[in-house]
């Protein structure tokens, strides 16, 4: 698919990765910032090829890998900071990377051993009853993305509302959890541009992932569509002339996005609340009733999905856990 290329505002430019087999994020986007030094939001994944491709376009610029002085990384998904082991080789020094204090346990070669799989996700599996066949592909799945980067054992905390300056601009971090526990936006306030990361984007409603790693959690009844809700109110005061995601296309209206989200998440929220009304489900079985045509390798996106709108709906009253199983079922209240 073709995407309409970035406007080009004040020193922001943008270097694209498409990524082919993942028709929905389309591409991943990487955003220079300054006329040197420079700083990066994000370095998109390791794919092969994919570094060859982003250094031809910063040599078109007119710049180098020596010319990069921060890396700023939305949040903690692998696609976002992949290449910074190898955009470091090629500058010949540790460039300084940053990413919100909440999701800095990710990029630790700790993570990277385990495979990106722990014994909580393994519980979490049993407890939505996701067959054993599935959850092997899904930990093969994993093991798949570990080889998309390598760890960053010494990125730096940022922290909401930390400032980074540099020539023609002015970085403010506003922290966004819900698609992760970091995951943080950036604001340009002389250009008025939010920097979304997985926040927000065009062609697809970003995830609230259930969060599995609960012993990383600085507040333990994190909610993840709860924590999303909340951030696109963060968001709403702001006077943003155009949305710089880092999957797809830029986005013009930030208000109209907004309403359009919440409105997908009330309606989803009441499909499965209208079909807990029917019967108890497993979260396996609510997921494949929601999305009778998932493919194989979405099921864990499938679940979360749900996941995230049943707790809100028990908050509220609307559902309960009614087996404690495993697998756990669900019933509406």
């Amino acid at each position: 698919m073709n995407i309409a290329p970035f406007p080009r505002i004040g020193s922001i430019r943008t270097l694209t990765l498409l990524l082919p087999g993942f028709t929905d994020l389309i591409s991943s986007n990487v955003f220079v910032l300054g006329d040197g030094p420079l700083t990066l939001i994000d370095t998109g994944p390791k794919f092969p090829g994919s570094f060859a491709a982003l250094e031809q376009q910063l040599h078109a610029l007119g710049f180098s890998w020596h010319d990069v002085e921060h890396i700023l990384i939305t949040h903690g998904h692998i696609d976002h900071f992949g290449l910074v082991g190898m955009i470091r080789q090629a500058a010949g020094r540790a460039i300084p990377c940053y990413i919100h204090v909440n999701d800095q346990w990710r990029l630790s070669r700790t993570n990277f051993e385990s495979g990106m799989w722990g014994e909580e996700t393994d519980r979490f599996c049993v407890y939505a009853g996701i067959p054993e066949h599935t959850v092997e592909q899904m930990k093969r799945r994993s093991l798949f993305f570990k080889e998309l980067g390598d760890p960053v054992d010494d990125v730096l905390a940022m922290y909401d509302g930390d400032i980074f300056y540099g020539p023609g601009f002015e970085l403010t971090l506003i922290h966004t959890p819900g698609h992760s526990p970091g995951s943080s936006c950036l604001y340009e306030r002389q250009s008025q541009v939010l920097f979304s990361g997985d926040h927000l984007l065009k062609h697809i409603t970003p995830n609230p992932f259930h969060e599995l790693n609960r012993s990383h959690l600085s507040d333990p009844d994190y909610k993840s569509l709860r924590a999303y809700m909340q951030s696109l109110l963060k968001l709403e005061p702001l006077t943003v002339c155009a949305i710089f995601p880092a999957h797809g296309e830029y986005i013009p209206d930030l208000i109209t996005l907004i309403e359009g989200y919440r409105v997908h998440h009330e309606q989803r929220s009441a499909a499965i609340r209208h079909i807990l009304e029917a019967d108890k489900y497993s979260l396996y079985g609510l997921m494949r009733t929601v999305f009778p045509a998932i493919k194989e390798s979405e099921v864990f996106l499938g679940v979360s999905e749900v996941f995230v709108h049943l707790e809100m709906l028990i908050e509220a009253g609307q559902a309960a856990l009614v087996e404690q199983g495993p697998p756990a079922c669900f019933h509406a209240s």
